[in-house]
């Protein structure tokens, strides 16, 4: 007979109102819905009606059927239902869980979830009553679609992006890799994956990368990177990363992101823009201001370890003139030639520059503390660098010599300024080509006193022209007779400081400034003005009056224009002006020469050779020369009674320019004997102490009573 159901008194059956109740209200706050399944019957005991409520149905559109139910679930769904509910009866899943798509009564489709459980079992273990709950999951299956959706997306950029993407973990090992870095990377995918920077591919860089993203797990603050690599192909690449934290739900850091940028062309054109900036381009060495920068960190270096170092400066003797015969691109050849060279001569970590033009510079550093050992070294480089440099140069087809002039500077710590150390050098370096070019040179304080008052005689004699300094100073010139026949005029400058000054004392400072063109004019303008003066007056209508013409003025290309201009506009008789020229002057061009004195020859002017005997001048070089006087050097009259040697060149002079048809006067006479043997040697014309000093116009003017009768007696001085 079957067991009787337990009859419930009423509190029991209050209590169980009350906990449906309670169950009921539990199920609504959690937006559950409860079902209930007959196995047996494939009856829905109690259906989700909330859930086809919100779908839009009434109670009565949907029966109590499972195939009603699954009438209005995706099609796709419900095989998928099927296989949870048959793995949960027979015992392969705990739970029976499943998830579906809903048709709604306006015809959309939502998502909802399915949690239940077999409740009874008959005797041979079937389910009996299924029981479990529904849920509405649309809300988080439209975020998981757009989820999926944005990592579609995201990867699709990421695997198809240009740039290098590379995830690490904490022990920065590489836990991602996209294709881009995969392909110019030796090895692909596999060879980077599992791997640190500095296990892969290795190397300083790379273990300074690895720093780079330990610094961002430490820190979480982001961080760039360049990286310079060798792809699979050999090719260099430039990578400009960008290293991002990534942090999970609670903040905490768990990998890093590197994304790269191939900034290799940029970079490229980066290092290009510096080579324009800092490297000369004929030579690639280091331009000035390259040259500035490291002098500073010489400078910097000295001050903190107390080693001396030494600049030196290096300029090509007479490049100008092989750069004007054979061309800039011969001159152009000498110089890259010039680099090559002198980069061999230096030790590594030294700099080599070029300042511009033929001038190069050398940066020794960390040399000896001590300066006497110092400036050994720096010798031992220099003669080095100065035999380099004396080789052969094959220049094309030219084989061609260059010699260097050296300057050079020690120093050490910051005791003076860049400009100071460059200015000492440069001192130096012309202290070279004055001691006959081919040399070297160290800086002395004696040396910058003497230029710093050639630069003060500089400024000074700018001013002399527009201030009336100049004067001019005559000394006499008398025949064999004693007669006065005209003048040599000498340069004197009335200086406001150092009074009269002697010609020696700044012309030369003149003809390397050109300042000299401007006084050479200023004289033989002032000597017509007086000679027309003199045309003038009795017993000075006759005189003639010598003038020099200087180097720098004589290569002047319109020398001859300017002379003619100054006759013209003076109107003087160009007979009464001899002209004065050097051998060496003549003789650096003899065609350029000979057009010029001819063209002046022809407005009447004279020409005599000045110091004759002291240059090389032969008998061919002085037919062609259109010459009228030879001026014998006074170095050979001063101790002609006494030097064999002496009076043999004197009489040679005297024979070969009788012989040519040219006068000679003798200059530096200063006493009897030596006027008488001159007149012996038929050299009739004298020049010197004997006959007066140089002397004011004035003085000269006054002096001319001694003159109006031959007298062997000199004149007043």
């Amino acid at each position: 007979m079957p067991a009787r159901s337990p009859i419930l008194s009423p509190a029991d059956m209050a209590e169980k109102d009350i906990n449906k109740e309670r169950l009921e209200l539990a199920l609504e706050a959690a937006g559950l819905d409860l079902w209930e399944n007959d196995l047996l019957t494939g009856e829905v005991i109690c259906k989700s009606n909330k859930i086809f409520f919100e779908l839009g149905y009434s109670e009565e559109d949907i029966s109590s059927s499972m195939d009603s139910i699954f009438a209005i679930v995706h099609p796709d769904d419900i095989p998928l239902i099927k296989a949870a509910i048959n793995d949960h009866l027979t015992g392969v899943t705990a739970q029976y869980r499943s998830e579906f798509r809903v048709r709604a009564k306006r015809g959309t489709w939502v998502w909802y979830a399915n949690y239940g459980k077999i409740m009874d079992r008959d005797n041979d273990g079937q389910g009996q009553r299924f029981i479990g709950v529904t849920f509405n999951i649309d809300d988080r299956k439209r975020q998981e679609e757009l989820l999926a959706a944005r990592e579609t997306e995201w990867r699709t950029l990421v695997e198809n992006s240009p740039n290098t993407i590379v995830r690490y973990d904490s022990d920065c090992r590489r836990i991602y890799v996209n294709p881009a870095i995969c392909a110019i990377s030796e090895g692909g995918k596999a060879a980077l994956l599992g791997k640190k920077p500095s296990e892969y591919p290795g190397g300083a860089n790379f273990i300074a990368y690895e720093t780079k993203i330990r610094q961002v797990f430490a820190t979480g603050d982001d961080a760039e990177f360049e990286l310079n690599t060798t792809g699979s192909s050999g090719k260099e690449y430039c990578s400009h990363i960008r290293l991002t934290a990534e942090r999970d739900l609670y903040g905490e850091i768990v990998s890093v992101m590197g994304v790269g940028h191939d900034i290799t062309e940029l970079n490229s054109q980066r290092l290009k823009i510096r080579e324009i900036a800092f490297y000369d381009p004929l030579t690639g060495l280091p331009n000035r201001r390259l040259l500035i920068d490291r002098l500073q960190h010489a400078l910097a270096a000295g001050a903190r370890n107390g080693l001396q170092s030494a600049l030196i400066i290096i300029d090509l003797d007479n490049f100008k003139t092989l750069n004007d015969t054979l061309g800039h691109d011969i001159g152009d050849l000498l110089l890259q030639q010039v680099a090559q060279r002198l980069t061999a001569c230096v030790r590594q970590g030294d700099t080599v520059a070029r300042m511009g033009g033929d001038e190069f510079v050398i940066i020794l550093e960390n040399l000896s503390d001590k300066t006497q050992e110092a400036a050994f070294q720096v010798e031992t480089i220099g003669e080095k660098v100065l035999s380099t440099l004396n080789q052969p140069y094959q220049l094309a087809h030219h084989s061609r010599h260059s010699t260097p002039s050296i300057g050079v500077v020690i120093f050490s710590g910051n005791q003076l300024t860049i400009e100071e150390l460059m200015k000492r050098a440069d001192i130096a370096m012309y202290s070279a080509k004055k001691s006959g070019r081919n040399a070297i040179r160290f800086f002395d304080l004696d040396m910058q006193t003497a230029v710093e008052h050639r630069s003060s005689l500089e400024e000074s004699m700018k001013q002399a022209l527009p201030l009336q300094q100049f004067v001019l100073f005559y000394q006499a010139q008398v025949d064999n007779a004693g007669v006065i026949v005209g003048a040599e005029v000498l340069l004197r400058w009335q200086h406001p400081i150092h009074g009269m000054t002697l010609p020696e004392a700044f012309i030369p400072v003149a003809e390397e400034t050109g300042l000299i063109v401007a006084i050479g004019l200023w004289v033989l303008e002032s000597v017509c003005h007086q000679l027309k003066v003199w045309e003038q007056e009795p017993g000075k209508d006759h005189l003639h009056v010598a003038v020099n013409v200087s180097a720098r003025q004589f290569q002047q290309a319109n020398f001859v224009g300017q002379i003619i201009d100054v006759l013209e506009a003076t109107e003087v008789n160009p007979a009464r002006i001899t002209l004065e020229l050097t051998e060496s002057m003549v003789l650096a061009n003899i065609p350029e020469a000979i057009s010029k004195m001819q063209a002046l020859k022809q407005r009447g002017i004279k020409f005599a050779m000045d110091d004759f005997g002291t240059g090389h001048s032969s008998l061919s070089s002085l037919q062609k020369l259109p010459l009228d006087q030879l001026k014998i050097d006074q170095s050979f009259i001063h101790d002609i009674a006494e030097n064999h040697d002496g009076v043999v060149i004197v009489q040679t002079i005297i024979a070969m320019a009788n012989k040519l048809g040219m006068e000679v006067i003798a200059e530096g006479v200063e006493t009897k004997a030596q006027k008488d043997f001159l007149i012996q040697q038929h050299c009739l014309n004298f020049q010197g102490y004997l006959f007066g000093q140089p002397m004011p116009v004035n003085e000269f003017e006054q002096a001319l009573k001694y003159w109006a009768t031959p007298s062997d007696e000199s004149l007043p001085v």
